[in-house]
């Protein structure tokens, strides 16, 4: 049975603030904190190689107190604790336990697992706030689990493929388990209707953008890219900054980027300004030419020309 103990080290090595959970009486196994926290020896191990992430499917509204208090004690079902980890609506990072959570129930890897297996074992924990039913995720709730996974990932050492969606695991379909979390339009489905399930490849990407040794740099080319934080046209000569705080400087008049989840930079052609338009409008988002930081928060410019050259 491990403890990790060295949680709280993870992420302080990747600059992730984060909130201990000291005791509480609805916690069935009576831990003075987080570091003695976890299922009794007799319900399984815990050998974690990987990651499986969830949504609490609580109400909209719902505070992450009232949501660490249900992660506390469990259910007849499933006792306390239910994940190692939770993020909140908050977006605030709650380490709750260092052993073996209730989270996971009977579960395949795919391609690791011929059978069902016990997902509890392999995998740590991470709930996060939300209803599952088409709550919008914030980008600063998203942005810090993507920075969790990360943490996790890197301190360590398991591949982003050992990071999975609890529906991945207990597809909806049924077989060991049927689940459908994380569900609900987030910063690169923005477009995902009611429970429909986020794509496991898409939030591998973009968990990998926090890894250090993927620093923001600039992209060229007209790949198909996922749905961009946002855009930004600038002026020949224009001196800017990406994310990281690295420099550009724009060759032509025109020059318009696609900014990327992490601060990285592409080419965009004028053909996608309507439909791109369309959506940033809907968000309530700019649409007008803004020039200054490539990445800066909830700032969009319009797409125009094509790319030069």
């Amino acid at each position: 049975m491990v403890m990790l103990t060295d949680l709280g080290d993870a992420f302080d090595a990747a600059g992730v603030p984060w909130v201990p959970v000291g005791p509480s009486s609805l916690d069935p196994t009576g831990a003075a904190d987080w570091t003695t926290r976890g299922r009794p020896a007799s319900t399984g191990g815990f050998e974690p190689s990987g990651v499986l992430c969830h949504h609490t499917a609580s109400p909209a509204g719902t505070t992450p107190q009232a949501d660490l208090n249900v992660i506390l004690a469990g259910n007849g079902a499933a006792p306390g604790p239910i994940s190692q980890l939770y993020i909140g609506r908050d977006a605030q990072l709650y380490v709750v336990a260092a052993g073996r959570a209730n989270h996971g129930g009977s579960g395949i890897r795919p391609g690791l697992d011929g059978d069902c297996a016990d997902m509890n074992f392999h995998l740590v924990g991470i709930e996060a706030g939300n209803n599952g039913v088409g709550e919008p995720w914030p980008d600063a709730q998203i942005d810090l689990y993507g920075r969790t996974v990360a943490a996790l990932a890197a301190w360590y050492g398991w591949d982003l493929g050992a990071v999975y969606l609890h529906a991945t695991t207990g597809p909806p379909s049924g077989g060991c388990n049927s689940k459908i979390d994380p569900a609900g339009p987030w910063l690169l489905q923005p477009d995902l209707v009611g429970s429909t399930t986020w794509h496991l490849e898409t939030w591998r990407d973009y968990c990998s953008n926090f890894l250090e040794g993927n620093p923001p740099e600039p992209i060229p080319g007209d790949d198909e890219m996922a749905t961009p934080c946002g855009f930004i046209t600038c002026a020949a000569g224009t001196t800017g900054h990406h994310v990281d705080g690295t420099p550009y400087t724009c060759p032509v008049d025109g020059t318009t980027f696609k900014v990327n989840a992490g601060g990285t930079i592409q080419w965009v052609h004028a053909g996608e300004l309507d439909d791109t338009e369309a959506v940033l409008r809907a968000a309530g988002a700019r649409t007008d030419t803004w020039q200054g930081y490539v990445g800066a928060p909830d700032t969009f410019g319009r797409l125009v020309g094509d790319k030069p050259g």
